[in-house]
C-alpha cells in the first residue's frame, strides 16, 4: 500500500503541476456550450427550458469522460510508444495489475475534480437565466461523481492500453464523438422510450451511465434511469473496463 500511494501521489503532483492547461483543455467546449445554449440562445427564444435543465448534468458528465480518458490515456500512449517510464514502475513492489489499478485511481480523480469545478461554472453561466432547475443533491453527488470518475478513468487505460499510437489521434473522432452524440448528454434516458427497444442499444454506452448518474445528483427531478439499473450500470462498467484494461496493459508492459 506504501509503494502504491507514493506512486498515486507522484502523479497527483506531476498533474498539478500541470492543472491549468489540463483543465482548460477539458473545461473550454462544456463552458462554451453552456454559454451559447444555456445563456445566449435563450436569451433569443431558440432554445426551451427542459433542454437546459437536461444539458448541464450531460455536460458535467462529458466533461468527466473527457478528463478521464485524457488524464489516462495520453500519458499512457506516452510510456509505451516510446518513452517507456512505465518500466520504473513496474519495478516497484507492486504487481502489474496494482500499477495499472494506480492509474486508475489518478486519472478518477482527476476526472471527479474536473466535474465538480465544472458543474458551479456552468451554473454561474446560467444564473441570469430564468427556468433553469438545477438543484445539486449534494448527498448523492460525491459518491457518484467518484464512481463517474472512476468509469472514466478505467475506460482511458483500456482505449490506451489497446489501441496503437498511431491510432491515438482517431479515438476522438471515431469513439469519443459519437460516444458524446449517444451518451444521453443532451437528452434523459427515459425520453427514449420512443424508440422502443432501440433503447437498449443505448446500455451499450458507458457515457449513458454517467449522464443519468449525474442527472440523479444534479437534476433530480428530471426523469433519469431508475437506481438499480443506473448503480449496475456503474459498478459492471467499472470492474469490466478496469479488468479489460489492466489486463492488456499487464500484456504490453510485460515484454
Amino acid at each position: 500500500m506504501t509503494a502504491f500511494l507514493a506512486l498515486l501521489r507522484r502523479d497527483l503532483l506531476v498533474a498539478s503541476r500541470n492543472a491549468f492547461p489540463l483543465l482548460m483543455a477539458t473545461l473550454t467546449q462544456p463552458i462554451l456550450v453552456v454559454l451559447v445554449f444555456g445563456n445566449i440562445l435563450p436569451r433569443l427564444g431558440l432554445v426551451a427550458d427542459e433542454f437546459r435543465t437536461v444539458m448541464v448534468p450531460g455536460l458535467m458528465s462529458i466533461t468527466m469522460l473527457m478528463a478521464g480518458v485524457q488524464g489516462v490515456l495520453m500519458p499512457l500512449v506516452t510510456d509505451l510508444s516510446g518513452s517507456r517510464e512505465v518500466d520504473e514502475r513496474l519495478l516497484a513492489p507492486l504487481s502489474v495489475m496494482a500499477v495499472a489499478a494506480e492509474k486508475i485511481v489518478a486519472g478518477a480523480i482527476h476526472a471527479a475534480l474536473a466535474g465538480l469545478i465544472a458543474l458551479p461554472a456552468m451554473m454561474l453561466l446560467m444564473h441570469q437565466v430564468a427556468g433553469v432547475a438545477v438543484h445539486p443533491n449534494w448527498l448523492a453527488l460525491g459518491p457518484l461523481v467518484l464512481l463517474c470518475g472512476l468509469l472514466s478513468a478505467a475506460f482511458g487505460m483500456t482505449l490506451g492500453a489497446r489501441v496503437q499510437p498511431r491510432f491515438s489521434g482517431l479515438l476522438f473522432a471515431v469513439i469519443l464523438g459519437p460516444m458524446m452524440l449517444f451518451g444521453c448528454a443532451y437528452y434523459p434516458y427515459q425520453a427514449l422510450s420512443v424508440l422502443g427497444l432501440f433503447q437498449y442499444v443505448f446500455l451499450l454506452n458507458p457515457l449513458v451511465f454517467m449522464s443519468e448518474a449525474m442527472r440523479v445528483a444534479v437534476t433530480p427531478n428530471v426523469p433519469h434511469m431508475s437506481m438499480a439499473l443506473l448503480l449496475f450500470g456503474l459498478v459492471g462498467c467499472v470492474l469490466g473496463f478496469g479488468w479489460i484494461g489492466a489486463r492488456t496493459f499487464e500484456r504490453r508492459t510485460i515484454l
